[in-house]
């Protein structure tokens, strides 16, 4: 993690591009290989909203058309994979899903609606869902070592964020390989992404999370066990993955085309498990406000019942 944090501060452009084509795809090929192995944590007639999903998707980025549906079908899929985890019956289920279609498409006309998706499927997908993932495996395993991880996680996001110039700032070239991604620089809020200490210091936080996100994946092969498939698909893993390094070491704009389905795939068949993530996380809180709430009226209650010190006092039960 310090050395992801580093990295970020050092070479911020030049770290995203690498960890972009050099882990990412690894990092989409085993995460899907994973959910797939575990039904996507979700029920079957989800896995086919994802699927049309994706193939709304992949139709939009070949023939470059209004974006439009493919922000509604990645809300949608977000949106129902909060129903399949969260409702059991299936007449709710397809109540719900219909009133989230209908205020989807009532919001597609706002800014806003674009907005918090681009950034659903970039930043948040890599920052805000890894800190929960790491949280909920935290609570779940009473481990102080997970929580220190995950504060120095966010500690390392806030230096990132320290505005001060790149120490390796970005050539012409560079430039123009991040030119696919400026978008999200500037929606975060950097006005010149390349020279203002702003927009350097969004810059280092977004290299460093993409970074931390793959390589916090890859570091959990004891707890998830990743990487426990058969040597076929293993193979199959590998050849692909060098394939696609090479093809972004040949071209990056016809790498970071040939594994967009790869990206966008591996973001929305996650949203099951981040919503698990989150009801865990949810669950454990209340149980632990809960349980302190008892513990509190039974001690309380205990000081109350204890017999009273003074000669000739009887020892009964506080309002007997």
């Amino acid at each position: 993690m310090v050395v992801s944090c580093a990295l970020a501060i050092v070479a911020p452009f030049h770290t995203f591009l690498l960890a972009y084509a050099i882990l990412g795809p690894l990092h989409y090929l085993t995460e899907i290989s994973w959910l797939h192995d575990r039904d996507y944590f979700a029920p079957r007639r989800w896995v086919i909203v994802a699927g049309v999903a994706m193939a709304v998707l992949l139709y939009g980025f070949a023939m470059k058309t209004s974006p439009v549906y493919e922000i509604g079908f990645v809300w949608f899929a977000f949106a129902t994979a909060a129903i399949a985890v969260f409702v059991r019956s299936s007449v709710n289920v397809v109540a719900m899903s219909l009133i989230a279609g209908a205020a989807i498409a009532f919001s597609s006309s706002t800014r806003s609606y674009a907005i918090a998706a681009y950034l659903l499927v970039t930043i948040v997908h890599v920052f805000l869902f890894t800190a929960v993932f790491i949280l909920f495996g935290a609570i779940k395993s009473h481990s102080r070592a997970a929580l220190l991880s995950l504060a120095v996680m966010i500690g390392c996001a806030v230096v990132c964020f320290v505005p001060f110039p790149a120490l390796i700032a970005p050539g012409a070239r560079i430039r123009d390989l991040y030119g696919n991604f400026e978008q999200l620089n500037q929606l975060l809020g950097a006005r010149d992404v390349y020279a203002s200490q702003a927009g350097v210091a969004i810059m280092r936080v977004i290299a460093f999370a993409y970074l931390y996100h793959y390589l916090n994946w890859f570091s959990k092969t004891s707890v998830i066990r990743w990487h426990e498939v058969s040597r076929v698909r293993a193979s199959a893993i590998v050849a692909l993955w060098l394939g696609g390094v090479a093809v972004y070491a040949y071209d990056y704009r016809i790498g970071f085309a040939v594994f967009y389905a790869g990206s966008m795939a591996h973001v929305l068949l996650e949203f099951p498990l981040n919503f698990r993530s989150f009801g865990g996380v949810l669950v454990s809180a209340r149980g632990a406000l809960g349980h302190g709430a008892t513990a509190a009226q039974s001690a309380s209650a205990a000081r109350s019942r204890k017999p009273s010190t003074k000669r000739g006092s009887s020892a009964r039960p506080a309002g007997a």
